[in-house]
């Protein structure tokens, strides 16, 4: 995570919050140009019968890519600049494509020989950590052999640890901690007046459409996706984790693939992220390779990546990225 968090630094981009870009950014590049760097960096380590992460980028000082992010937590006006950091200097000479391809490619296979050299491909997998936010890397896992459902816990990053101290201490009770399907969705609500109160005069009365049927909402809301219309949705609770998944969420056409840079540039994102589709769950496994539409988790919380098939990304191709991979929410 920290590695992550220094590279996305030094490609201009937040750290702790951008890591994403990264993820996206990482399709358009050559990992092989790169990826050497990296394995400078880290490298499996065994530690009697275990294998474990060990960072090479040990020493003092500039050498020691760690001593930039720490340093964030303390007085900023005692923090070595990130340029005088070696690892950046390396980094310095590639293109920001090349690079994140490189971390993506290393990060995905170090993982991976974590996995196997410790024997963890069990039949179910459960993941947490910021790092699972990476959904390139939930998919490498899936793929092992061995493996057949992998559930990525959906606030996956720090936002979630409220919850893990909670089952942990639920466990030293004798109880049993349970994940009710409304976990997500934990996050604040609004009444109708609410929203009225703060639309304020920005609509006029007569351009309020009150919708109070299921079914007459979503057939409203249809209606306007056909009319190559964007919507968004603000509907119950707020999701809980970095994920939106219906309660507030954009929808738009994703067979207009131009609508990628559109709304990339109304949102002031960057124009290289992709966006994600909303399968129903009976045509999943004709979209995604390897989706079993029986598990009820897979693609749930928007969590993991899928191959595309030929028909999703003829069908859909706004949001299947330059990789042929999605990362779909499937209901």
């Amino acid at each position: 995570g920290f590695l992550w968090a220094f590279v996305t630094a030094a490609l201009g981009f937040k750290p702790f919050r951008h890591e994403g870009k990264i993820t996206g950014l990482a399709a358009f590049g050559n990992p092989a140009i790169t990826a050497p760097i990296f394995e400078h960096t880290m490298r499996l380590e065994q530690l009697g019968d275990r294998w474990a992460i060990k960072t090479r980028w040990s020493e003092e000082g500039v050498d020691n890519f760690h001593l930039y992010i720490s340093g964030m937590e303390g007085d900023r006006s005692k923090q070595q600049p990130l340029e005088s950091f070696t690892l950046f200097q390396h980094l310095q000479q590639h293109s920001r494509e090349d690079v994140a391809a490189g971390l993506q490619s290393f990060s995905e296979q170090i993982l991976v020989d974590y996995i196997t050299r410790n024997g963890f491909e069990h039949k179910c997998v459960c993941l947490s950590g910021g790092v699972c936010a990476n959904v390139k890397i939930n998919m490498r896992i899936r793929e092992l052999d061995g493996v057949e459902r992998v559930f990525v816990y959906p606030n996956m990053g720090d936002g979630g640890l409220c919850v893990g101290a909670a089952a942990l201490a639920a466990r030293d009770f004798s109880e049993i901690p349970l994940a009710p399907d409304g976990l997500v969705h934990l996050g604040p609500e609004f009444s109708t007046d609410d929203i009225s109160a703060a639309l304020g005069n920005m609509v006029d009365a007569d351009e309020v459409l009150r919708l109070y049927d299921e079914q007459c909402y979503a057939a409203a809301v249809a209606k306007h996706l056909h009319e190559g219309k964007v919507v968004g949705l603000f509907y119950g609770r707020m999701e809980f984790g970095p994920r939106a998944l219906g309660h507030r969420s954009l929808l738009a056409q994703a067979t207009d693939y131009s609508i990628n840079a559109t709304l990339n540039a109304r949102l002031r994102r960057t124009e290289f992220m992709p966006f994600a589709p909303v399968t129903l769950r009976s045509s999943a496994s004709d979209a995604y390779e390897g989706c079993d539409a029986a598990d009820e988790f897979a693609g749930r919380h928007m969590t993991m990546c899928y191959e595309t098939t030929d028909a999703m990304r003829q069908l859909c191709p706004a949001v299947v990225h330059v990789d042929g991979t999605a990362r779909p929410q499937i209901v």
